[in-house]
């Protein structure tokens, strides 16, 4: 028996297809990131672009109605960049930090809003970058890094640099793949073992909350920060 649905319901139910060009770009982000990756597995912790899901839980915890500063560390492809503009207040600014100069020619070619800057740099040195655009201090930083592989000193001075450069009621969003947390160990900064990031941002941060987030490739946690 054949059942007609009313056109406006079998729009909604009709499975939906990306544009040509849409595929094309999708599929060339997903190119240079996983090229790019397999150069520096060690920075970049991934062979996948962050997903939808992911991008989400790291920006939920933000007020976008009041935040004029956001910085993101480790923009990649720009997959949580755009999530962010989307969401961005007209008059607010986005610094987007990468240390890879093919992540940051990428964004730049393909990300046209005027709120956003990206700045080739390493996040070691946030405060030096930020001071370069007039800006001391960010209502919310949204981390992309992979600390599980850095050296203990180099995640440090990163946090550290995070933690003096937000706002007092700011907040900071991390993550970290499941496979990778655990209890601390010496060779964690190697990315042999597990690292246990909660345990260290909570030598940054007074508050560090955590969600999980089971549809991403791979799955991972989210760690919300604050004073």
């Amino acid at each position: 028996m054949n059942i007609s649905l009313p056109k406006q319901l079998e729009s909604k139910l009709a499975p939906r297809r990306r544009s040509p060009e849409r595929r094309q770009r999708m599929g060339g982000e997903y190119g240079l990131f996983f090229s790019q990756s397999l150069r520096s597995i060690s920075v970049t912790a991934s062979l996948f672009p962050s997903s939808r899901f992911l991008a989400s839980a790291l920006l939920r915890p933000i007020d976008f109605g009041s935040a004029q500063v956001i910085v993101e560390l480790g923009i990649g492809t720009g997959a949580i960049t755009k999530e962010i503009l989307r969401r961005l207040n007209p008059n607010a600014v986005l610094l987007g930090v990468d240390l890879n100069p093919a992540f940051v020619s990428h964004v730049r070619r393909n990300i046209q809003d005027s709120r956003f800057i990206p700045i080739l740099g390493q996040a070691e040195r946030l405060g030096a970058l930020l001071s370069r655009h007039g800006i001391t201090r960010a209502d919310a930083i949204v981390s992309s890094l992979g600390l599980t592989a850095m050296h203990p000193s180099q995640r440090t001075t990163i946090l550290k640099q995070a933690a003096a450069h937000l706002t007092p009621d700011g907040v900071l969003t991390q993550y970290q793949y499941l496979h990778a947390s655990g209890k601390p160990n010496w060779a964690a900064s190697l990315g042999l073992v597990r690292f246990a990031e909660k345990e260290f941002l909570k030598a940054h941060f007074r508050q560090v909350a955590t969600e999980r987030v089971l549809w991403n490739l791979p799955p991972a946690k989210v760690y919300t920060c604050r004073f």
